[in-house]
């Protein structure tokens, strides 16, 4: 296995597994999910309304078809983060304090998606890949904002988002790729070419002039399809030139 490509796909997951939880009202204390009743169940189960962190995790690997390997390596980061988050946590304890279990989580996954190693270099199929993940169902895909609260409020930062457009989720697939100020300005030439790649996508899937046309005017299906195009290019190293962008 390629290196480089496990490191995008477990870093993919995580993101898409904090997202997962990262409202309150789809969260739960019970480490996998729960349904309507209240009963318990499988992340991955179309049942499920709320998720703890393993469940959190499950429903993204599924999401994105994930491999055993990627999964495992996922699930090791994230308890390795809870762990360092639990030996320093100062605020109210958190087993008895639903607010507090629900903050810790979320930490952890931020945890563990900052002691990520990155590659070195990111390229376009990178951030699309973290992205694709992202917007994988319909629920965690958005139109009119880059992102959206669990109250459907937009937002103009990552933070608090639970749903993202198109643009949205290359922006947070660079912000997390980037683990530095420096190192985000490295990454802006992937991200102008995951663009083009995109905007290619989107005009070739039903000629609009950009990939935020489409994703503003068209179905999450047809936008999640505008993603595998642009993979599909860039995993072959097919740039678009400017007259197809």
């Amino acid at each position: 296995m390629d290196p480089r490509t496990d490191i995008v796909d477990v870093a993919a997951l995580l993101v898409a597994a904090r997202t997962v939880v990262a409202d309150p009202a789809r969260w739960c204390a019970y480490p996998h999910a729960l349904d309507a009743n209240g009963h318990s169940c499988e992340g991955r189960s179309n049942n499920a309304v709320c998720w703890g962190a393993a469940g959190a995790l499950d429903r993204a690997a599924a999401d994105a078809e994930a491999g055993e390997h990627d999964i495992a390596e996922a699930r090791r980061q994230l308890n390795e983060g809870a762990l360092r988050v639990a030996s320093g946590w100062t605020g109210t304890a958190w087993l008895l304090d639903p607010k507090a279990a629900h903050a810790m989580t979320v930490a952890s996954f931020h945890e563990a998606i900052d002691a990520m190693p990155r590659p070195e270099a990111p390229g376009a199929v990178d951030i699309l890949a973290i992205a694709r993940t992202l917007i994988a169902r319909p629920d965690r895909w958005a139109q009119g904002a880059i992102a959206l609260d669990r109250n459907g409020r937009a937002l103009t930062t990552f933070d608090g988002g639970c749903r993202f457009c198109a643009a949205g989720a290359v922006g947070l697939a660079a912000h997390v790729l980037g683990a530095d100020d420096d190192a985000r300005r490295r990454i802006g030439p992937a991200v102008d070419h995951a663009g083009r790649l995109l905007d290619c996508s989107a005009y070739q899937l039903g000629e609009f002039e950009s990939y935020i046309g489409l994703n503003e005017h068209d179905s999450h299906a047809q936008v999640v399809a505008m993603f595998d195009h642009a993979l599909g290019m860039a995993r072959t190293d097919v740039a678009p030139g400017p007259e197809e962008s």
